[in-house]
């Protein structure tokens, strides 16, 4: 009888150690599950890759638009002051009252590069004319064939009478020239106007 209890007991502690001992200190027991992270898929890379693209050209577009467009011209109210801006030597005509200096402009193109100064007759607070001078590089907007055939100083230069007025057009030195009166009148015909003209020459 007490052999049997011995074996029952022996048994029964053997089953207990191995019930405990499968709860207690194994791998799978202590391993914390760590959720997975998201999978960054071909798609989603081609897509991301795309975005980019997409935004890189946008940016360089409107950088490109930005720099196409057209300049805009910078305004003088005096001659000194266009002179000392200018890249390259701006005339001083010789112009006569009723005319009076009102504004000079600069304008810088890509391909080409301009001054003019506009001198105004003002009567009683109204504009009555206006003789205007410009120089240019590479100028290209006046056809020099158009016109007369005449002289300013011992240059050759066209001469032509439009709407009222005239202009003296010449070439000195890559340089265009035109010195051009929006009306004739009493104070200023041909002959003054040439006078202007000359007095730039090829300054």
């Amino acid at each position: 009888m007490n052999r049997r209890l011995l074996l029952l007991a022996l048994a029964c502690s053997l089953v207990l150690s191995g019930c405990l001992g499968g709860a207690g200190s194994g791998p799978d027991a202590t391993a914390t599950t760590t959720p997975d992270a998201p999978a960054t898929t071909t798609a989603d890379s081609t897509t991301a890759d795309a975005t980019t693209a997409d935004t890189t050209a946008t940016t360089t577009a409107d950088t490109t638009a930005t720099t196409a467009a057209s300049p805009r011209p910078r305004t003088y109210d005096t001659r000194e002051a266009l002179a000392d801006d200018a890249p390259f030597s701006v005339p001083e005509p010789n112009v006569s009252e009723p005319f009076a200096f009102e504004s000079a402009v600069l304008m810088e193109l890509p391909d080409s590069e301009y001054v003019a100064m506009a001198y105004h007759h003002v009567r009683n607070g109204t504009l009555q004319n206006v003789v205007s001078v410009r120089k240019a590089e590479n100028e290209s907007a006046y056809d020099l064939t158009a016109g007369n055939a005449t002289t300013v100083g011992d240059r050759d230069a066209r001469y032509a009478e439009e709407d009222g007025g005239g202009k003296f057009v010449w070439e000195c030195d890559s340089y265009v020239y035109r010195v051009s009166v929006e009306t004739f009148t009493d104070e200023v015909g041909e002959r003054e106007l040439r006078e202007v003209a000359e007095s730039v020459g090829c300054e």
